[in-house]
């Protein structure tokens, strides 16, 4: 009982005395000392997770203070970071705006977000891309000078600070009905577009079209049906493959006229795909290889034409393949399906008889 008491008493000492001293931080806190200004806040432990060598803090109630501690800035902010170009951003009342030198507002708090540190907003050759919300309420990203004109559209998705009079700025586009990718391309200090869009991933201040290769493939577990006739995929010489999910049909002379679909190849056109090929007898072969297991692959780097149209390698939002000297393409890219005149669709196991796998179903319209 007595124990139970002590146990008591130290639980009432923790919380009346443990949980002040948990939250009485250093106030306030210097969070970027400057030359001649200390941008401060109101540093507040939240947290001392087990997988944090330290403690987890929240900041909040930011303001400037000079060298002799005198407040230039009363501590109201959301955020305030360290000047660039000499001008520092800001955030309150969940809007985006920038103090001068003298620490002044020069740029009214009118953009839509916050700031934080590290910072998307930040002033690089005379330029910063800023988020303004559309008419949906999405945030979308434009540029501004540093007096505040507005020198581009707010029109992108992503948007990269200036390097030598170029910044690499990404739009959204839905593909697939259900997914959505970033096109990127880079523009001038005008806002014009000097390198076309064409999907890929930003990599910092730069981008490409390529993930890093080779890359990992998977040979395809499902059945296969074109025009009616069902192969596993294990018997197929040139089998369907896997890549981040998405099934991929691998472009053959054979395998495409399977699908009354012309396949050639030149070096000036890349892989040709054309209508009206005659269907050929079947395409079983003994690929030595068992479905299911992992192989190494590279991006297919050459051209594609279907029906005499160019596409140029980074138009499509999931890059063509190409794996043991055949070029494979992504089933659910619905434009070049289309245009193939090729019917896909899936049926899973429970639909099938006799059967513990799905089966990737191919008809020509």
């Amino acid at each position: 009982m007595e124990k139970m008491k002590k146990l008591a008493l130290i639980l009432v000492f923790l919380t009346v005395f443990g949980i002040q001293s948990f939250a009485n931080e250093e106030t306030p806190y210097v969070i970027y000392d400057l030359d001649d200004y200390k941008i401060v806040c109101e540093r507040v432990r939240v947290a001392v997770p087990h997988e944090y060598d330290g403690p987890v803090y929240s900041y909040r109630n930011y303001g400037v203070v000079d060298k002799a501690g005198n407040v230039v800035i009363q501590q109201k902010y959301q955020g305030i970071l360290s000047p660039s170009e000499g001008l520092s951003a800001f955030s309150i009342d969940g809007k985006i705006g920038f103090f001068n030198e003298n620490w002044e507002v020069a740029i009214e708090a009118k953009y839509d977000g916050m700031v934080s540190s590290p910072s998307e907003v930040f002033f690089s050759e005379g330029l910063c891309a800023v988020p303004k919300k559309n008419d949906d309420n999405y945030r979308l990203w434009g540029y501004i000078d540093r007096e505040g004109n507005e020198i581009t559209e707010f029109i992108y998705d992503h948007a990269e600070p200036f390097k030598n009079g170029v910044a690499t700025v990404g739009i959204r586009e839905d593909v697939y009905n259900y997914n959505t990718k970033m096109k990127y391309g880079k523009i001038d200090n005008m806002g014009n577009v000097i390198e076309p869009f064409k999907f890929g991933y930003a990599l910092g201040m730069d981008y490409e079209y390529l993930w890093q290769e080779p890359i990992e493939i998977q040979l395809s577990q499902n059945l296969v049906e074109l025009n009616g006739v069902r192969y596993k995929n294990s018997d197929i010489e040139y089998p369907f493959i896997n890549y981040l999910g998405y099934a991929y049909m691998p472009l053959t002379y054979y395998g495409a006229r399977m699908l009354g679909i012309n396949c050639d190849w030149t070096e000036s056109d890349g892989v040709m795909l054309s209508l009206g090929g005659v269907p050929s007898e079947d395409i079983k072969g003994n690929n030595g290889m068992i479905e299911g297991v992992c192989e190494l692959a590279n991006f297919y780097k050459g051209k594609l034409t279907i029906n005499g149209k160019l596409y140029e390698y980074g138009d499509t939002a999931y890059p063509l393949i190409h794996y043991k000297n055949v070029v494979y393409i992504p089933v659910l890219w619905q434009k070049g399906m289309e245009e193939l005149g090729i019917e896909y669709s899936f049926l899973g196991a429970e639909k099938l008889e006799n059967s513990d796998r799905g089966m990737m179903v191919f008809k020509t319209k």
